[in-house]
């Protein structure tokens, strides 16, 4: 891994999100971990909370900070979050292979693949 001395605050605070997203969908996971006590999921996820309440309030304070929002913006940002990593972790294995395909198509055609969105997204309220 190779720091990036280039990146901006921004991108640093992008990256911060991206972690705390990734041990929420831990935390998630090892709820419902079947063997819990061969691996002792509890201090895991204890350690996991532990250390998501130290880094959390940072990434809110930072996002307040970096992007001049309030406690009340950065707040919904963190509950899209959550709602994304729960809609993430109830996915079986071959749907996130899935949804990383449709991910690695949307970084390769933004344009066509966000127009299919709105298309099959609009088609569903109709129904």
């Amino acid at each position: 891994m190779t720091l990036d001395k280039h990146k901006t605050k921004e991108d640093n605070l992008m990256d911060l999100l991206d972690i705390i997203i990734l041990m929420l969908m831990l935390v998630e996971r090892l709820e419902g971990f079947q063997i819990k006590n061969h691996y002792n999921t509890t201090q895991i996820k204890y350690q996991v909370k532990k250390l998501l309440s130290i880094i959390t309030p940072l990434a809110e304070r930072d996002y307040s900070i970096v992007f001049s929002n309030g406690e009340e913006e950065t707040q919904k940002i963190i509950r899209e979050y959550e709602i994304l990593v729960a809609q993430i972790r109830d996915l079986q294995v071959p749907q996130k292979v899935i949804l990383n395909q449709m991910i690695e198509a949307f970084n390769s055609d933004k344009k066509t693949i966000e127009a299919t969105i709105h298309r099959v997204l609009k088609k569903k309220q109709k129904i």
